[in-house]
């Protein structure tokens, strides 16, 4: 029961503002705005702003939660019931307070026993009387159910968004977007390109430590929890996962760094529940480590070192099969293995002539979609003048120049990406034609020679689903090579002794 007789004398106040989010008050929110209609109705009644507080009579002035009463409004309650000569707590509206109304009221109640009289400058409605509490009452009601209101608008358009698979939530790193509201789109940048590579190189075997050196190497300098946590999160996989599906996940409208499979092999990597890989401190003595496994069992092999010995060992870790081998040995013998493979220096003018061959047929396809991605850009500027035209003649109207303009602005970006994409693969041509002729008439040595990096790329570029160990016959088994250099090793023994060049037909029978 509030005793409304209570009342202060004088016309001393202070006044209180608040905005709900940071967001707010660092973009301008309303404080200044609340500040300035509370000084203005103060100094039209004549009241004179407390000299109290940090801020001398101002409380609030920053973000604080509308839910529960935080420490700036408690502040500022204590200091009104032990100054006696505050008779007035100036606010815009009375949900500055709390957008709560059982909170809210609770606040203006204890004020109003004391004294004290709260005022909502906007409206000029107060508490001094029962007629004004009730319409301070009303006033929340209302706030609360527009706030109420707002929120089901919102939960409602989001939760619609999701389902039609436009993400319009925060993004992770790695994704910008393009479009609005149910029509936007995720794309990785170039931080998402990065973190494709992670996901790749731990699909491949490579340990956390690994991973996030060579992503550092590259200018991505993150940490291992945070590596964990792109790994953990199926937007990467072109999933939105949200409380507000039904089905709790859906396609979204977003590149995948990788597919949803490779994501949830991932997955199964971290939570060790495949047994295949052993993550241990890095050391480039093992670079077989997780990539080869036991032909009789199927256990990837890990690696340790006989300190007493000075050797080092692969094994796996099959109870009962206990594989073991030298490090040596099967350095040596994959060493060889990839020997086997290398382009005689007698074949690579024929080589070099076939690679040219190949490439001309894929740039010949390439260059059709680029020359066919060139007209659909002139025809979408064709249209955006034409469009442009009627708005300035009069003969289109605002909305229908704004709808326009916003769809053929989306047209030309997907197909400028289109376009970059043939672009970077026509470009440099000659370049990558000898990279392909190097790199493969010196498969051993560069293995041999390179470091960690290098060697796992090799190895994952000639035998991408890894290679078994055969312990029996104490050598690799070859049967998960990579098709282009199966086709190698038949070129280089078909052709060895012959002098004339090879089709690509000839080389699509070596491959056969």
């Amino acid at each position: 029961m509030i005793n409304y007789r209570n009342d202060r004398k004088g016309k001393k106040c202070v006044i209180w503002t608040r905005v709900s989010t940071q967001y707010q008050q660092e973009n301008g929110g309303s404080l200044d705005y609340q500040k300035a209609l509370c000084e203005k109705y103060a100094k039209s009644e004549g009241f004179s702003i407390a000299d109290v507080g940090e801020n001398h009579g101002y409380f609030g002035g920053k973000h604080e939660s509308a839910k529960t009463p935080g420490k700036m409004v408690r502040q500022m309650i204590s200091i009104v019931k032990k100054d006696v000569s505050i008779r007035y707590v100036l606010v815009s509206e009375f949900d500055r307070f709390s957008r709560s109304n059982g909170q809210a009221i609770t606040i203006l109640e204890d004020l109003r026993n004391i004294g004290v009289v709260v005022i909502a400058v906007k409206t000029g409605f107060n508490t001094a009387t029962k007629e004004g509490f009730l319409m301070a009452r009303n006033s929340l009601n209302v706030a609360e159910w527009d706030n109420d209101n707002r929120v089901d608008k919102f939960y409602s358009g989001r939760q619609h968004c999701y389902e039609c698979g436009a993400y319009t939530g925060v993004l992770p790193r790695g994704y910008y977007r393009q479009g609005k509201s149910i029509n936007s789109v995720c794309y990785l940048n170039d931080d998402g390109r990065l973190i494709r590579l992670a996901f790749q190189m731990k699909l491949h075997g490579c340990s956390n430590g690994e991973i996030l050196d060579a992503l550092k190497s590259r200018g991505l300098e993150i940490t291992k929890q945070s590596l964990n946590h792109y790994f953990n999160n199926p937007f990467y996989a072109g999933k939105i996962h949200s409380k507000m599906l039904e089905e709790g996940m859906v396609d979204g409208n977003i590149e995948k760094a990788v597919s949803y499979e490779e994501w949830l092999e991932v997955q199964r990597i971290m939570s060790d529940r495949s047994g295949k890989y052993k993550h241990k401190k890095k050391k480039e003595e093992y670079p077989l480590k997780n990539y080869v496994a036991c032909a009789d069992c199927g256990t990837h092999f890990t690696a340790y070192r006989v300190k007493a010995k000075g050797k080092d060992y692969y094994k796996c870790n099959q109870i009962g099969c206990k594989t073991n081998v030298s490090a040596e040995e099967m350095h040596d013998k994959y060493q060889e293995l990839l020997y086997s493979y290398d382009v005689p220096t007698s074949l690579l003018m024929q080589y070099e002539n076939v690679i040219r061959e190949l490439f001309g047929q894929y740039t010949e396809e390439s260059s059709k979609q680029l020359t066919l991605l060139r007209k659909q850009l002139t025809d979408i500027d064709n249209d955006i003048k034409k469009c442009t035209m009627k708005y300035a003649t009069d003969k289109l109207d605002e909305d229908a120049y704004q709808m326009a303009m916003e769809e053929f602005k989306s047209r030309k970006a997907g197909t400028e990406r289109e376009l970059k994409k043939y672009d970077l693969n026509l470009s440099n041509l000659e370049d990558k034609i000898r990279l392909v002729i190097v790199t493969c008439s010196k498969l051993g040595t560069l293995w041999k020679q390179g470091d960690l990096d290098i060697k796992r790329r090799i190895q994952n570029l000639v035998f991408p689903e890894g290679i078994l160990w055969d312990k029996g016959k104490r050598n690799y088994r070859t049967e998960n090579c990579n098709e282009f250099f199966k086709l190698l090793d038949g070129f280089s023994m078909s052709y060895g002794d012959k002098k004339e060049t090879p089709s690509i037909e000839d080389v699509s029978m070596c491959a056969g």
